[in-house]
């Protein structure tokens, strides 16, 4: 059995542990791919959309995963390269299994989490909710502290882009994407 990635549980009160769960994303002759995901929900904004529109649906959620390759082989350029590569191109079809909708992968860039450098993808993507298109970031950061990589990430409305009425300005009115960035930067390096 996979081990749990560490994540804050402090940073982690107002959200709910949506799933946990062990999956074998890759598994060849000589390699297998072990995942161990932790999915959370933000029930707080999830309570307070609710509560303006009647909508009950997840909003924000953050992801962390362990991943271990069996055999352990050495951590190189190579092998990390090749496991963003796949983790991008999962992270995608992760948001569209979520419900969002014209994912695309926006930006590529390092991000510091703890003493690594973290390949840091962003992503495009929209959500309809009751006549309302909202605009979505991502963001997936793939790191190895150890002979295992991590995986986090999450998504979050920033704007409602189509759409009238009641539901879209309460809507607008409950989103705040520089705090919702700020805090999923923050829970990624948190994850060990």
């Amino acid at each position: 059995m996979v081990e749990q990635p560490s994540v804050p549980e402090d940073r982690l009160a107002d959200w709910r542990r949506a799933d946990d769960l062990t999956d074998t994303p890759f598994a060849a002759p000589g390699l297998t791919v072990t995942a161990r995901i932790l999915l959370y929900e933000d029930d707080r904004l999830r309570a307070a959309v609710r509560e303006r529109t009647g909508v009950d649906r997840s909003w924000r959620f953050f992801l962390a995963t362990r991943l271990e390759l069996a055999p352990s082989p050495p951590v190189t350029g190579a092998l990390r390269g090749l496991v963003a590569s796949r983790a991008s191109r999962g992270f995608a079809d992760r948001l569209e299994d979520q419900g969002f909708e014209a994912v695309e992968r926006s930006d590529r860039r390092s991000l510091r989490v703890g003493d690594d450098d973290a390949r840091l993808f962003g992503y495009d993507a929209r959500c309809r909710v009751d006549g309302v298109t909202l605009s979505v970031d991502g963001w997936l950061a793939v790191w190895a502290p150890d002979r295992t990589f991590r995986l986090a990430g999450g998504a979050y409305p920033i704007a409602v882009v189509d759409g009238d009425g009641e539901t879209a300005d309460a809507l607008a009115d409950c989103l705040d994407p520089s705090a919702f960035r700020a805090e999923l930067f923050e829970l990624i390096r948190g994850v060990g």
